[in-house]
């Protein structure tokens, strides 16, 4: 199964919150949302139920690239998280 998952590719609009102390225009990523559209895609896609974790924190900043792991039944497969310049992010799963 761990292969039938490379081939997964979309994209989502993460909006973006303010994060930090003292005003800064720092905007956070929302990374629960990226971990849903995965988890929806591999559904859709692959008929499998995941549960994807992507790390939290991450600044939203074009070209930032990261990476999430969707782990189902039977494995786990990394997907390489990149962000565009308006907060959206697009997804490929690949192998480990």
């Amino acid at each position: 199964m761990h292969g039938r998952l490379v081939c997964l590719t979309a994209a989502v609009v993460a909006a973006a919150g303010v994060a930090g102390c003292g005003g800064g225009n720092t905007k956070i990523l929302d990374t629960e949302r990226v971990e849903r559209a995965i988890e929806q895609t591999v559904l859709q896609k692959r008929h499998l139920k995941s549960t994807v974790s992507c790390p939290s924190g991450i600044e939203q900043k074009k070209g930032l690239v990261f990476r999430c792991i969707a782990t189902f039944k039977g494995g786990q497969t990394p997907f390489v998280v990149t962000e565009d310049a308006g907060g959206a992010v697009h997804y490929v799963g690949v192998k480990g």
